[in-house]
């Protein structure tokens, strides 16, 4: 009996904190793009820029990481791109629990040719007080949303 109520209680625990580090994504793409025709990228700005260095090269790296498994590599603007992309975060209160913050992070792929988004991506997840478990956490949210491109 006793073995039964520590098993009960560590599977509520577990089921608890991964509810509590839960990702959302949210995906769309404009139907009738060819992506097995996309193979080079290059960055633009976003509507709402991260101005911390830090955390906007963190950004970057984990996007153009995620790109390159896919096979989409990253080339200097003046080279021709198929591609831009760019990518926003923000952080917020969480709707369901304002002790706690989410970080909302959106990718955005434009069509090089005409300027019109070709894939967006987005998603959420809830901010911890450590900074590492927040980086793993955004690359976790990243992985999860780029696991969806190309769309099939």
């Amino acid at each position: 009996m006793k073995l039964k109520l520590v098993l009960i209680c560590a599977i509520l625990t577990v089921s608890l904190l991964s509810i509590a580090n839960a990702q959302t994504t949210d995906v769309d793409w404009a139907r009738g793009t060819d992506f097995s025709q996309i193979h080079t990228f290059t960055w633009a700005t976003g509507a709402y820029p991260i101005n911390d260095p830090d955390v906007n090269l963190g950004f970057a790296v984990a996007v153009q990481e995620e790109l390159e498994r896919k096979n989409v590599r990253y080339v200097d603007p003046q080279q021709k791109f198929d591609v831009f992309v760019t990518y926003n975060a923000r952080v917020s209160p969480d709707p369901k629990d304002s002790s706690r913050n989410i970080i909302t992070v959106q990718v955005r792929i434009f069509d090089s040719r005409n300027n019109s988004v070709i894939w967006r991506a987005g998603g959420f997840t809830t901010l911890v007080k450590e900074r590492a478990e927040n980086r793993k956490n955004v690359r976790e949210l990243l992985a999860s949303i780029f696991q969806k491109y190309p769309p099939s």
